[in-house]
């Protein structure tokens, strides 16, 4: 493939001037709005400029050679930048001899694994930890919003080697973090992403600074944020974060989210009910129990998707065909057109295989075939297909979720692969959702997530719209 001449947007070049400005920063902007090119740029800027000697880019698997390896052949001004994936022996190779000046690793491999007893060294432990030196000197963690959880193993085998700490000099003179939901449940998701680049904007302990800006229950277990909090929060973060809203820089066809209300068979419905109530129902099959509010809340997701896994076996009870048929009708109604699947369940996905022979499982693989219209209706699990996989714009325009999910970082990005720069037509995203069930809570969980993460986003931006 031949390279292409970059030619930025203006927002580009803002992105780009944030980055080669601080030593420490994210970029919360929108998909589709070209952070990964704007980064290679600073990469690239920085390395001619004899400021760095090299980049470490943390990210989730797919975005890898879907991404970075794709953006860097895409590019006339950065493909000269070789890349190596540490997944390899010869990325691994190419880290000890410094014989290129990008290598990315996925989150998973940072810390060690331990498996049957016995501890396999992460990524950290055996390529940074015993190093005098590294090949690299920023470091880039895509996704950022994957490090969200303060006791998240991923990110803490690798927060010790970020920052200067006594004689401890870290070999990582620039730290950035690219992410388009940076608030995927709550504020509180925010503490653990700006520590890890900048422990001083909050400059406390996890549990300080959440006992400084929120309230919980009286067990401890949820917590909401105080009154005043948010603006305390926000003022701290308009220095480090850039946010841009896709919407306000994009020109993209209209996204239409259409609920579909799927009414229950009585017998399923009773099923339902009495599961509910009783925490226990009794088939032919065989019982199916929670044992838990977390457990009931899957149980009945199950119910509403079709089937129930059984309590005392890998067996399967069926109660239901009723969004199969929901979907057959979307089916007909959009005769011949492409249509994204989304289902969580193992079960769930091979019963929509059966009802419908002309669909595929997802399989990345196969995105040459989706991109040429020749897969009719393409059925995936939600986590496999919300990040790194790009070009199901050209094709696709409709979406259906045939399970709800709580969330919505999936959900959005999930959404953002048909709706970003390429889409030519309205996209349209249906839920099917039965009725006066678990469905319909989920989604308004989901929607107050949405509000969270546009405030947030607004908020930030304003301020930094105040200081220009």
């Amino acid at each position: 493939m031949m390279s292409e001449t970059w030619v930025p947007e203006y927002y580009h070049t803002e992105m780009l001037e944030w980055l080669m400005a601080r030593k420490a920063a994210a970029l919360w902007c929108g998909m589709g709005l070209g952070k990964t090119s704007a980064t290679l740029t600073a990469i690239s800027n920085l390395i001619l400029e004899g400021g760095a000697k090299g980049a470490l880019v943390i990210c989730p698997h797919r975005c890898g050679p879907t991404a970075w390896e794709a953006q860097i052949r895409r590019w006339e001004h950065v493909n000269w930048m070789r890349i190596a994936n540490m997944r390899t022996p010869e990325g691994r190779q190419a880290w000890e001899d410094g014989s290129a000046e990008i290598y990315w690793v996925n989150s998973e491999r940072l810390p060690d694994i331990e498996r049957n007893g016995k501890v396999s060294p992460g990524f950290v432990s055996k390529f940074i930890k015993r190093r005098k030196s590294l090949p690299v000197d920023i470091l880039v963690w895509d996704e950022l919003s994957q490090a969200k959880n303060p006791s998240s193993k991923r990110a803490n085998a690798l927060r010790p080697y970020l920052h200067d700490v006594g004689a401890f000099k870290t070999p990582f003179k620039r730290l950035i973090g690219l992410t388009g939901t940076p608030h995927p449940n709550s504020y509180a998701d925010l503490f653990a992403q700006v520590r890890l680049l900048n422990p001083a904007i909050f400059g406390l302990s996890f549990p300080q600074w959440r006992a400084r800006h929120f309230d919980s229950d009286y067990m401890g277990w949820k917590w909401e944020i105080k009154p005043g909090a948010k603006e305390i929060i926000d003022a701290q973060l308009a220095d480090f974060a850039l946010v841009m809203r896709s919407e306000d820089h994009l020109d993209l066809p209209d996204c239409t989210t259409i609920d579909v209300d799927v009414n229950l068979p009585r017998k399923a419905e009773a099923a339902y009910k009495t599961l509910e109530k009783d925490l226990l129902l009794e088939l032919e099959e065989g019982d199916v129990e929670a044992l838990s509010a977390a457990a009931l809340t899957t149980k009945l997701l199950q119910a509403t998707a079709g089937c129930l896994y059984l309590s005392d076996s890998d067996g399967v009870a069926v109660l239901h065909d009723a969004k199969i048929k929901a979907l057959r009708k979307l089916v007909n109604t959009h005769k011949g057109e492409p249509i994204l699947v989304v289902a969580h369940y193992i079960h769930e996905r091979k019963r929509l295989l059966e009802a419908f022979p002309e669909a595929r499982e997802f399989d990345e693989a196969d995105v040459p075939s989706w991109q040429a219209g020749e897969i009719p209706m393409w059925i995936a699990q939600s986590r496999q297909i919300s990040h790194g996989i790009d070009g199901l714009q050209d094709s696709g325009r409709i979406i259906v979720w045939v399970t709800p999910t709580y969330s919505w970082e999936t959900y959005t990005q999930l959404v953002h692969r048909l709706v970003r720069p390429g889409q030519k037509h309205e996209t349209l995203v249906y839920r099917l959702l039965c009725t006066d069930t678990i469905d319909w809570a989920v989604s308004g969980v989901l929607e107050e997530k949405e509000k969270g993460e546009k405030g947030l986003m607004a908020a930030v931006h304003a301020l930094q719209a105040l200081r220009q």
